[in-house]
């Protein structure tokens, strides 16, 4: 039964380092990342490489504690273990999730500030009614064979 820990705990480790090296490689990203006037900016341990630096070391030292519980004998140590490994394997791909979510936002802001955008001349107010000018055109949409597959794509594809 040992072994099987073993295997786990390596696996863990790979995945983890892995982890650590992409969580940190994001924290960078995002904090070169130009955000426009960078002389009001102030680094301090609340930057994001600082932050995930800092949340990487503590995610290691728990991994080696984890890792030292499920190596003893004692059942209470292994579920211990056990149970702090998995939490810090999940608490990686959060951090992982989080981080390309905010670049992602980041740079989906950057891009919107960079489009020009393009306003239509006020229309004149009269006292007569104004006719739309563009009439919508009703874009066709693929139907599919079965109706649970037209009601999940027709809700995929629908913005508001």
């Amino acid at each position: 039964m040992n072994e099987i820990f073993l295997l786990v705990l390596a696996i863990a480790g790979i995945f983890s380092f892995a982890c650590s090296i992409a969580l940190i490689s994001l924290g960078t990203i995002i904090d070169h990342f130009p955000l426009g006037d960078e002389s009001n900016r102030k680094r301090s341990l609340s930057s994001p490489i600082e932050s995930t630096r800092i949340a990487v070391v503590i995610y290691w030292i728990l991994f080696i504690i984890g890792g030292y519980a499920i190596l003893m004998e004692n059942k209470y140590a292994i579920i211990i273990g056990i149970t702090t490994l998995f939490s810090g394997v999940l608490f990686m791909f959060t951090g992982l999730i989080l981080s390309f979510a905010v670049l992602h936002a980041m740079r989906r802001r950057r891009r919107s500030l960079e489009t020009p955008v393009f306003q239509t001349p006020p229309v004149p107010i009269t006292g007569m009614a104004v006719t739309p000018v563009e009439r919508m055109t009703k874009i066709p949409k693929k139907r599919y064979r079965r109706p649970v597959s037209n009601f999940i794509v027709d809700g995929l594809i629908r913005r508001e």
